[in-house]
């Protein structure tokens, strides 16, 4: 008489013993791997497409979790103009920096090269890169970044940094730089947003920055630094001249100093250091408005543009931690 035995173990036992006849299972070639990834990117751009007038984020903790289940990596944003148009171009290139292209490959980027809506901007282990948006807003690109333009206001950062300056009479330039935790928008003109593992740092310089997502939104200001991430938002101070800015003077664009007032000249080299130019007098600083440069500094880094230049001139400056002072130069 046969040993009774429950149908769940009989069920098990049939399965092993078909596991052992069939042996172990064929892994599949690499190549498929990759081309499985390719087909959920296309998939995944396809979908994209259609929802890309609603809102792109369903909060911050949400949002990322979206992001790494989707695909794992960065996903451009799809084009949605009829025609690519120029949104940006690029002022200054420091190492490796490409943008792919239509076919999917990469190519490298000098200073001078266009940038079309909808192109995918990433830059090398050492790369960096300066552009100017149509609007009149700048961005640098710091190190290892991946960035992707929908048109000359609006941008999907991935991975990375994008410091992003507007002049003093473009505050009203609009720029939205999209992450997935969450919509970051500037209310003033300097601040920049870092993306790492999901968590976003945003370190405002000047001005007010909003990030947003779809429940809800904080507002930093100047000196401050928020971090977002997991469903949470903490503040630290951020000095405009911390060492943590020091990346983006690596990438400063060339500024033309022919036919420009000394005055004008430091005003840039302070909005680039984050430091306040303080004249030793009204007479010293009308000095300044009224003395006109030539010449040129491209490839000095502002401090050292600052030296070289004051020393053709009857000012000198003394550069501290939080200023640059100016004042006659002595006989």
């Amino acid at each position: 008489m046969n040993e009774y035995r429950p149908a769940n173990d009989r069920d098990e036992s049939d399965i092993a013993r078909l596991l052992a006849k069939v042996g172990p299972r064929v892994q599949p070639p690499a190549t498929a791997a990759a081309d499985v990834r390719a087909a959920l990117e296309s998939e995944w751009r396809r979908t994209v497409a259609t929802r890309r007038q609603r809102r792109r984020f369903t909060g911050w903790a949400a949002a990322a979790g979206i992001a790494v289940a989707a695909i794992g990596s960065w996903v451009a944003r799809p084009l949605y103009l009829p025609e690519a148009a120029t949104v940006a171009t690029i002022t200054r290139v420091v190492g490796d920096v490409q943008v792919e292209s239509s076919g999917g490959q990469w190519a490298s980027l000098a200073a001078g090269s266009a940038v079309k809506s909808g192109a995918v901007l990433r830059t090398g282990d050492h790369g960096r890169a300066a552009l100017d948006l149509a609007s009149g807003v700048h961005l640098r690109l710091d190190s290892e970044t991946r960035l992707a333009f929908n048109d000359g206001h609006e941008a999907a950062l991935a991975q990375g940094a994008v410091y992003v300056d507007s002049d003093p009479g473009q505050r009203s330039a609009s720029f939205v730089l999209d992450t997935v935790a969450g919509d970051v928008r500037h209310l003033g003109t300097q601040y920049e947003a870092r993306l790492e593992g999901g968590v976003l740092r945003v370190g405002i310089r000047e001005g007010s920055v909003e990030v947003s997502g779809r429940r809800a939104s904080v507002v930093g200001s100047a000196g401050e630094v928020l971090e977002i991430g997991e469903g949470r938002v903490t503040r630290a101070v951020l000095a405009p001249n911390a060492a943590a800015w020091d990346w983006v003077t690596d990438v400063t664009p060339p500024f033309s100093i022919e036919g420009r007032t000394v005055a004008e000249f430091l005003a840039w080299a302070g909005r680039e250091t984050g430091r306040r130019v303080v004249y030793a007098s009204p007479e010293v600083e009308r000095l300044a408005q009224g003395v006109t440069l030539n010449g040129s500094v491209e490839g000095l880094p502002p401090q050292q543009a600052v030296a070289a230049v004051l020393a053709t001139t009857s000012l000198e400056t003394t550069v501290t931690a939080d200023g640059i002072q100016v004042e006659r130069a002595s006989p």
